[in-house]
């Protein structure tokens, strides 16, 4: 069935009036209300009607174009829901939404400067990218000339608007958490302050109430979400930007930062010219064919692994007990391939 824009619109608002978590079972009038909200900026009730609401929602439950979502009246709650929780409505993208993600885009780059842009700005030129090649290549032949990098969905994705909500409305949440050092699960209560994003997982940044520590956490070991009735005031010492500064990769850790110097060969230095691998990096030729390198970071297991893996290509030359460190792990590293 053809889908107009408008129609298209109120169908993926209902959709995620319904998966949210933060505002289950949202009622017909409430469903109304978002439609209205979104398509024209207020929700008197005199551009979306109940009736409306009403086909969609048929609509969507009977059509195969929609997958028969599985939308059900709860009695109990007075709202709707998904019979089954892992349905997400997949509308077509028309030419139409395409011009105006277009559109979109062209208003970004106006912004590129801002710290807000550069803080989306690889997801937004993946977006643009794909946008400028869909007006070169049809989709029959658009796999056969490009691939995309496939970046598998980590557990936890689904948490995002409940988390963004709580974050917002400074509510305090509780959850079960499970690392994969020891994997046994701790409960938490928490007070979320920050989502941060690092190599395609989400993580949460927030106080732990028990400890009363600030910790940053994995959304994919994280489980059993719900809020209490308790509301909080961010801690006022906290700062997002300086809680990272120093940070290589996604953990805080305790310490101080350190100057981090090593040598690396012409070809993985031009990498990380390429792509720094923190803000404070510095570069300096010490002959042809080898640099020197030196960051201003909290050592970190991350650190550690990234130094690793350049292998023969990098020396560590300060701090000494970073050196000793990493000889030592090269060195139960070599005894794994000696001969049995």
């Amino acid at each position: 069935m053809a889908l107009n824009k408008y129609a298209a619109i109120r169908y993926r608002i209902i959709d995620e009036c319904i998966r949210s978590r933060s505002r289950p079972y949202p009622t017909k009038e409430e469903l109304r209300s978002a439609c209205e909200e979104a398509l024209y900026g207020s929700s008197n009730g005199s551009n979306v009607s109940l009736s409306t609401i009403d086909k969609d929602l048929w609509s969507l439950k009977n059509e195969s174009v929609f997958g028969y979502a599985p939308i059900s009246f709860s009695r109990l709650h007075n709202g709707y829901y998904y019979t089954d929780p892992a349905f997400s409505l997949d509308l077509p993208i028309s030419p139409e939404d395409i011009a105006l993600i277009r559109l979109a885009m062209h208003t970004l780059n106006h912004f590129r400067e801002s710290q807000v842009f550069q803080d989306l700005e690889t997801a937004v030129n993946k977006i643009q990218g794909r946008i400028i090649l869909a007006d070169r290549l049809s989709g029959s032949h658009l796999e056969n000339a490009i691939q995309f990098e496939a970046v598998p969905e980590s557990k936890g994705h689904d948490n995002l608007p409940f988390l963004l909500d709580a974050i917002r409305n400074n509510q305090e949440i509780v959850f079960d958490y499970t690392p994969f050092v020891d994997g046994r699960s701790r409960h938490y209560t928490y007070h979320p302050y920050l989502l941060r994003e690092h190599k395609n997982r989400w993580y949460l940044v927030g106080k732990e109430i028990e400890n009363d520590k600030i910790r940053t956490l994995g959304l994919d070991r994280m489980s059993n979400i719900c809020l209490t009735q308790q509301t909080f005031l961010t801690d006022a010492g906290f700062n997002p930007d300086h809680f990272f500064r120093y940070s290589f990769g996604i953990g805080t850790y305790s310490g101080v930062p350190e100057e981090i110097v090593f040598n690396l060969d012409e070809i993985q230095t031009q990498y990380i010219r390429s792509n720094p691998l923190h803000p404070s990096q510095e570069i300096r030729e010490l002959h042809p064919g080898l640099y020197q390198v030196k960051l201003f970071v909290i050592p970190s297991d991350e650190l550690k692994m990234q130094i690793l893996s350049y292998g023969n290509k990098v020396e560590i030359t300060k701090p000494e007990w970073l050196r000793k460190e990493i000889t030592g792990v090269l060195t139960k590293a070599l005894e794994l391939y000696k001969p049995r």
